[in-house]
């Protein structure tokens, strides 16, 4: 048998190896738009579903319960909340290996994803704006009602990128935990100081909006960073 199937000695290997790359033609890379097109079939449906539960749920509470601008920030943490399902779905169906070694980089995935669950949240947050203002019966309250939803979304945001970053294994539940804290802790504040959301606190929204954009900002640098450098965003988990 030995002899009846000669074996190829290094030169025959080499020129075989050559020709084989000669005849290929590599496949080229998606450009980021074309991946976010590709992603967004996929994560779209689920965003879509549970924005709107999330835009339901705090419409029907503003509409039916209460017209005060304070229990606005209650009800922003679920927008964040509506979008952990989808950008934790590689960690939670153990396919973050997976993106990690495919030609698109785990941070492009994060950031497709982001910009997909950022537009669902920037026309939710518009549609509840449009509800407050109509509650109220005017638009001289707008600039407030724009900071108390801006301040809870960013910090909110800004700790579900840090939970990526970081790699923690339980990094969807605590993303969770975090956002229905978030909703509680706004609510407590809406009774344990009222004074929060008075005409004069202004200034205060505007510092916490400052600090937040601030570190959501350099997290959005570090994926940027990461995609261009084609690595990815956090820990493989």
């Amino acid at each position: 048998m030995r002899d009846a199937i000669p074996y190829p000695d290094e030169a025959a290997k080499e020129r075989s190896i050559t020709a084989i790359l000669d005849a290929g033609v590599p496949e080229p890379r998606l450009g980021f738009w074309q991946f976010l097109s590709g992603v967004f079939r996929f994560a779209w449906p689920p965003i879509v579903a549970f924005q709107t539960a999330a835009l339901l749920l705090a419409g029907l509470y503003l509409y039916g319960a209460s017209k005060d601008l304070k229990y606005l920030p209650v009800f922003i943490p679920l927008f964040m909340l509506a979008a952990v399902p989808v950008v934790f779905q590689g960690q939670y169906f153990g396919t973050s290996e997976m993106e990690a070694v495919t030609r698109s980089s785990g941070a492009q995935i994060v950031l497709a994803k982001l910009i997909l669950s950022g537009a669902a949240n920037l026309v939710c947050m518009t549609m509840l704006l449009w509800l407050e203002v109509r509650l109220t019966g005017g638009v001289r309250d707008l600039g407030r009602m724009i900071l108390y939803c801006l301040v809870p979304y960013l910090a909110c945001m800004t700790m579900l990128l840090h939970l990526i970053r970081s790699g923690r294994k339980n990094g969807m539940t605590l993303a969770v935990v975090a956002s229905l804290g978030s909703c509680l802790f706004w609510r407590v504040s809406s009774r344990a100081a009222p004074g929060l959301y008075e005409l004069s606190a202004v200034g205060v929204w505007l510092a916490a909006f400052t600090v937040f954009s601030v570190f959501f900002a350099r997290e959005i640098c570090f994926i940027v960073k990461a995609n261009k450098e084609g690595r990815m965003y956090g820990a493989v988990v």
